[in-house]
């Protein structure tokens, strides 16, 4: 596996396209494009430090050598021991469920004011 295959397997990952993802690191998408899809170039230094700063999880020695694994265990690790982080995890994850909800609530009630509209035409 060489570093376009490592760069695709990120891309892959983050469930993206590689238009999203040259979006998401501020990349030009045709330059990411030659290095994923063409295969014309091999990413500089910039291209591999946004990836690295923009998906912090990445292993930047995986990333370079494909030694070890993708994703940076030792943070991960530190972040399960630290109770207060997991906690505020937690937290965040209860608080995205409700404001999938209150999305939900919106375009329901969005949905019903668009006929009530309909109905008064």
């Amino acid at each position: 596996m060489d570093i376009i295959d490592r760069l695709q397997e990120i891309i892959t990952y983050e469930g993206m396209n590689v238009s999203s993802f040259a979006k998401r690191i501020g990349a030009v998408d045709q330059t990411i494009r030659g290095i994923v899809v063409q295969r014309k170039n091999k990413p500089g230094f910039d291209v591999l430090e946004k990836i690295l700063q923009t998906f912090t999880w990445v292993s930047a020695e995986w990333l370079m050598t494909g030694k070890g694994e993708m994703i940076k265990t030792e943070k991960n690790a530190k972040i399960e021991q630290n109770p207060a982080t997991a906690e505020l995890i937690q937290y965040l994850k209860e608080k995205d469920l409700r404001i999938e909800a209150l999305i939900e609530e919106k375009l329901e009630w969005k949905k019903k004011f668009e006929l009530e509209q309909k109905k008064n035409v």
